[in-house]
């Protein structure tokens, strides 16, 4: 049974699950930090994570891999993200889509983020801290925020987040576990097949530049190959070289 441990109010799941880790206390088997308020909740780039008390899911999953590479670690991402798009349309949701690396999306909407930090030990990565946030009951949002949704947005129902937390972590257990028994290959046609802007037209930024773009690849180091719809040259950016342009601009080619 996978060891979880739940605070009503903490700074950040991730940088809990690290001083736990890092001052020798943690479980040494898989286990979650979950919270039902952050005070300071982060995201990638820097960002932070909003979330009202008690009405979305947030949660750090600890990972111990089994002999995963350091070069294979977009797998991490791959995992998580496509257990939680699967989660969502088990839920009954449409238009699910994983806007790399790692975003999920509801049409053009964000309905969850991530941020993975991993130790690494050599060539293999020894732990995974998967920080998840995911819209669950939350209505209102700050107006900063450019493309929120949840899951009761979406669906116009309330749900009981224990409940949800349980069907989400089974379905992200496997998947990383598969990890260790899927080959590449599959992982990544998985993550494909969801991958939002995959041979459609959308428009990106890159530095100052503005352009519309088509995805035509993602390699197994995360890295993106992006054509210039316009020029019809491609070039690939690793993670925070390029961003989706979101979501007024795009709305004509959803």
């Amino acid at each position: 049974m996978l060891n979880e441990i739940k605070y009503k109010i903490i700074d950040s799941t991730n940088s809990e699950a690290q001083r736990q880790l890092q001052n020798g206390v943690a479980p040494k088997e898989d286990f979650v930090i979950r919270a039902d308020f952050q005070t300071d909740g982060r995201g990638q780039r820097g960002n932070t994570w909003h979330s009202p008390n008690e009405q979305n899911l947030m949660f750090s999953y600890v990972f111990f891999p089994s002999k995963l590479e350091v070069k294979n670690q977009f797998m991490l991402s791959q995992a998580a993200a496509t257990a939680v798009a699967r989660y969502l349309i088990n839920n009954g949701v449409e238009n699910v889509s994983i806007k790399w690396p790692n975003d999920v999306y509801v049409g053009m909407k964000k309905i969850c983020g991530m941020l993975i930090e991993n130790s690494v030990s050599g060539h293999y990565i020894k732990y995974s801290i998967v920080g998840i946030g995911i819209n669950i009951n939350q209505v209102n949002f700050p107006e900063n925020l450019p493309n929120p949704t949840s899951l009761t947005r979406i669906t116009g129902r309330l749900y009981d987040l224990d409940t949800e937390f349980a069907a989400l972590i089974e379905i992200l257990r496997n998947n990383l576990y598969e990890i260790s028994r899927l080959n590449a290959d599959t992982l990544m046609k998985r993550y494909k097949s969801m991958m939002l802007g995959l041979d459609r037209m959308l428009i990106y930024r890159s530095g100052g530049r503005v352009f519309k773009g088509i995805i035509r690849d993602v390699d197994y180091r995360g890295m993106l190959t992006l054509e210039d719809a316009e020029t019809g040259l491609s070039d690939q950016y690793a993670f925070n070289e390029v961003n989706l342009v979101i979501p007024e601009q795009n709305k004509e080619n959803i």
